[in-house]
C-alpha cells in the first residue's frame, strides 16, 4: 500500500493544484449559449422519472432538444445542485473532469513505470487550453470526452489483463460505452476502435493459427454483442424517447448526428461559410491552430521518429481511436461549427500520445545527451501556454497557438467567443459603471441567448427584445451581431490580449 501511494505522490500534488484551481475559479465563468437548456433538460429527465411525465417521450419539432438527446449527465448534476445555481454547476463540472486527468496518469503509469513521467499526461491535458477552457461551462462535449476516455481505459485494462471474465467485461464496457453514447451518439465509434485494436495485436502474434483466430473472433463477437446489449439497455433506461421505439429512434439519432440542422455561417479564414458547406480542412486546421505546439511536436515525432512506440499498446489504442474518428469525419462529413468543440474528446487522446512520446524522448535524451536542451524547449513552450491561460482567464477556450500569432492573429479570421461566456463580465461592468442608480430601471438587450445575459441582472435591470426600446445593448462578435448598434455608442469592450470578445453600447 505504501509503495502504491508513493508511486502516486506526483498525482496527489497535481490533484492539490487542480482542486485549488477548481475552488478558486468556479465562480468566474459565465453561462455559455445553450448551457441553461442542457441543465433544464436534465431536470426534465428527472421529472419524467419521478412523475412519470410522458412529454419527454414525444417529439414536437425536428430539433426538439428535449427528446432527440439523452440527458443523463445533466440529470445527475440536477440531483447534486437542486438550487440550479450556475456557479455550482460549473464547480461540479470541474470536479467531474478530474476523472480524465486521473485516468491519464494511471494509464501512463502502467506504461512508463515512472510516476513523474506519468504526470506528463495530466499536465499536458491541463495545458491544453481548448480542453481546460471547456471544462466548467460545457456540459455536453466535456462529459463525452471523459466518458470516451474512460471506455478506452477499460479497453486497455482488459487487454492487459485478459483473465477478466466475459461477464465483467461486458457489464463494465457496456456501461462505459453507454455513458459515452448517452453524451454523444458518436460514442458508437468505440466499437470499431475495439475491433481494430484487438485485431492489431492478434495479427502481430505469430502463434495464432486459423484455429486460434476462429476462437478469438468468436469470443470478440460474443463480447461486443453483449456490450452493445448492455449499452443499449442503459440508453433505453436514461433516454425515454429512444426507449419508446428503440430501433426507429436510434436510426433517427444517427441521421441527426450526421446531418445536423444547424446551418448558420461559420468564420473560417476570414470568410463566412455555411456550416454544411465547410471544406474538409476545417477540423484539421482548427486542431493545428489551437493545440499547443509542444503537444503537436510530440505527437508528430511519435509517429516518425520513435519506432518502438508502434509496439506500445496504449499508443496503438489512442492512435486507433484518433484514426477511426478522423476517418468518420472524412467519410460522413458531419455538420461542424464552434471550431473543434464537437471533437473535443480527441484532445485527451492527443495529450496521452504526446505524453508517451515525451517520456520516450526523455529516456532517450538522457542516454544521448539531449535531455537538457529538450527539457528547456518543452518548459519554455509550456510556460508560454501557461501565460496565455492566465491572460485569457476565464475564456481559455479562445486560445490560438503561435502558428496564428495567438488570439490577436486569429481575430477576424476565426470565431473566438462563439459561446458568449463573456456576457457575464459585460453585465457586471454595466452594473459597476453605468447602472448605478438603484431607483431607476434600466432596459437591456443583447445578442446570444437571453438567459445567459439576464441571469446576471440586478433588480433594477430588465430585459427588452427590441433594440429601439433598450438603454444598453451587449453583444459578442459572432455573426457580426455587434454591428446592429451604432459603433459611435460603444462605451466598453470586454477584451483579452487586446482582442474584443464582447461589446457594450449605450443607446440612450
Amino acid at each position: 500500500m505504501s509503495a502504491s501511494l508513493r508511486s502516486r505522490f506526483p498525482l496527489l500534488l497535481f490533484l492539490l493544484v487542480y482542486l485549488t484551481w477548481s475552488f478558486g475559479t468556479f465562480g468566474h465563468y459565465g453561462m455559455t449559449f445553450d448551457e441553461s437548456g442542457v441543465y433544464v433538460r436534465g431536470m426534465a429527465l428527472g421529472h419524467s422519472f419521478s412523475h412519470e411525465d410522458t412529454q419527454i417521450l414525444f417529439k414536437h419539432a425536428p430539433d426538439d432538444g428535449l427528446v432527440i438527446y439523452d440527458h443523463f449527465y445533466p440529470y445527475v448534476l440536477s440531483l447534486l445542485n437542486p438550487s440550479a445555481d450556475i456557479d455550482v454547476y460549473h464547480w461540479l463540472n470541474t470536479l467531474f473532469a478530474l476523472t480524465a486527468f486521473i485516468l491519464l496518469f494511471e494509464l501512463l503509469l502502467v506504461r512508463v513505470q515512472k510516476p513523474w513521467l506519468a504526470l506528463l499526461g495530466p499536465v499536458f491535458l491541463a495545458l491544453t487550453p481548448r480542453f481546460l477552457g471547456d471544462i466548467p461551462a460545457n456540459p455536453k462535449d466535456m462529459p463525452f470526452a471523459v466518458f470516451y476516455l474512460l471506455a478506452l481505459g477499460l479497453i486497455y485494462f482488459f487487454h492487459q489483463r485478459s483473465r477478466a471474465g466475459l461477464l465483467a467485461q461486458a457489464l463494465l464496457l457496456g456501461l462505459a460505452f453507454g455513458l459515452a453514447e448517452s453524451s454523444r451518439i458518436l460514442g458508437l465509434t468505440l466499437f470499431p476502435v475495439y475491433v481494430l485494436f484487438d485485431l492489431h495485436f492478434l495479427c502481430r502474434d505469430p502463434k495464432q493459427g486459423w484455429k486460434e483466430w476462429k476462437v478469438h473472433l468468436r469470443d470478440m463477437i460474443l463480447l461486443l454483442t453483449s456490450v452493445f446489449i448492455v449499452s443499449s439497455f442503459f440508453l433505453i433506461a436514461t433516454w425515454p424517447y429512444l426507449g419508446s421505439n428503440f430501433f426507429l429512434h436510434f436510426k433517427e439519432a444517427l441521421d441527426i448526428s450526421s446531418d445536423f440542422f444547424w446551418k448558420n455561417p461559420v468564420l473560417f479564414f476570414g470568410q463566412e461559410i455555411p456550416a454544411d458547406h465547410l471544406p474538409w480542412t476545417y477540423l484539421p486546421v482548427w486542431f493545428l491552430l489551437t493545440t499547443p505546439l509542444f503537444i503537436l511536436f510530440f505527437c508528430a515525432t511519435s509517429f516518425f521518429f520513435i519506432p518502438k512506440m508502434m509496439k506500445d499498446p496504449l499508443y496503438i489504442l489512442m492512435g486507433v481511436a484518433v484514426t477511426v474518428n478522423g476517418a468518420f469525419y472524412l467519410l460522413f462529413k458531419p455538420v461542424l461549427y464552434d471550431g473543434l468543440r464537437h471533437f473535443l474528446f480527441l484532445l485527451p487522446l492527443l495529450a496521452a500520445i504526446a505524453a508517451l512520446s515525451a517520456a520516450h524522448w526523455f529516456q532517450s535524451a538522457k542516454r544521448n545527451g539531449w535531455f537538457k536542451g529538450l527539457l528547456f524547449l518543452l518548459v519554455l513552450n509550456m510556460a508560454l501556454v501557461g501565460i496565455h491561460l492566465v491572460r485569457l482567464h476565464p475564456y481559455e477556450y479562445v486560445y490560438f497557438n503561435e502558428l496564428t500569432g495567438g488570439l490577436k492573429g486569429s481575430f477576424g479570421k476565426f470565431d473566438n467567443d462563439y459561446w458568449g461566456s463573456s456576457f457575464k463580465e459585460a453585465v457586471e461592468w454595466l452594473e459597476k459603471n453605468e447602472i448605478t442608480d438603484p431607483r431607476h430601471t434600466y432596459k437591456v438587450t443583447g445578442s446570444g441567448n437571453r438567459y445567459q445575459i439576464l441571469y446576471y441582472f440586478t433588480p433594477n435591470m430588465v430585459w427588452v427584445d427590441d433594440l429601439k426600446d433598450a438603454d444598453y445593448y451587449v453583444s459578442y462578435g459572432r455573426d457580426h451581431k455587434q454591428d446592429l448598434a451604432n459603433p459611435l455608442q460603444l462605451v466598453h469592450l470586454v477584451e483579452r490580449e487586446r482582442v474584443p470578445l464582447n461589446y457594450i453600447y449605450k443607446l440612450k
